[in-house]
């Protein structure tokens, strides 16, 4: 393919998905407990050092040595902003906000399976489970765990309250928070998270839950605008250097005819 082809694709295609990330949070400016994601680019000259063995093929190259020309630009990945959102009191007895690092378990059964997700929206709602006895579920129906990745249950009778440990009133569980070796390998799933590597670990200290309280998202319209502006007008360069070198090549098929 020709050269000026490739790199003005790469970037257009760079840029595509720099827009799509950034529509993606602006779209969730208003989900409990969501974090942004920032996409960050990467050259392809990176994948092209040393592509040549045979070493008798280097003479009379040009370029510096082990290194070809770049080759335009890729969506290296699209990393979590871990910053706190702004509280939003809500003074319901089943709304939680994590103040500080840490995630909420919560366990998603689909037929027979069983899997526990990870998330830091705390809007849940009761659900009846027999006996005159409640849980604690989510808006996909997952169901909120303890610290020893049980569901949390109670009489109805009872009032629910909990301490700022997670520690529920009258009870001997407590709202089990997690933290990660590595939060970026977390997947988002509409609301929730799949852990893709790295470890969990149980966080118990310099954490503090807040009842009737819910985690805003960090989106930040005005960034999130801003950076839009930028990606389109890139976007629009790439397409045009897309476009150019498209006629260019036309010309060039058009004398060897």
């Amino acid at each position: 393919m020709n050269t000026s082809l490739f790199i003005a694709s790469s970037g257009v295609r760079a840029y595509q998905g720099k827009l799509d990330t950034i529509a993606n949070n602006i779209s969730n400016v208003e989900s409990v407990g969501f974090k942004r994601r920032e996409a960050a680019f990467s050259e392809n000259l990176t994948v092209s050092i040393q592509n040549q063995i045979e070493q008798q093929r280097e003479i009379g190259r040009l370029s510096p040595p082990g290194i070809r020309t770049t080759f335009g630009s890729r969506i290296a990945g699209t990393s979590l902003d871990l910053t706190q959102g702004a509280p939003k009191q809500t003074d319901q007895p089943f709304d939680f906000m994590v103040e500080g690092k840490g995630y909420f378990q919560v366990q998603r059964t689909t037929g027979t399976t069983t899997e526990i997700l990870y998330t830091r929206g705390g809007a849940f709602k009761q659900t009846p489970v027999g006996g005159g006895r409640f849980q604690l579920v989510n808006a996909h129906g997952d169901v909120l765990l303890d610290q020893n990745q049980n569901p949390i249950e109670w009489d109805l009778g009872n009032e629910f309250v909990v301490a700022s440990d997670g520690t529920i009133g009258g009870t001997n569980q407590r709202i089990g928070l997690v933290d990660f070796s590595n939060s970026q390998l977390l997947k988002d799933d509409g609301g929730v998270y799949r852990l893709t590597g790295g470890t969990v670990t149980a966080v118990n200290t310099n954490v503090q839950i807040k009842q009737g309280f819910l985690e805003s998202s960090n989106v930040d319209l005005n960034q999130e605008m801003t950076d839009m502006i930028k990606a389109q007008r890139g976007y629009q360069a790439n397409a045009r250097a897309l476009s150019y070198a498209d006629q260019m090549m036309g010309i060039v098929n058009g004398i060897m005819r």
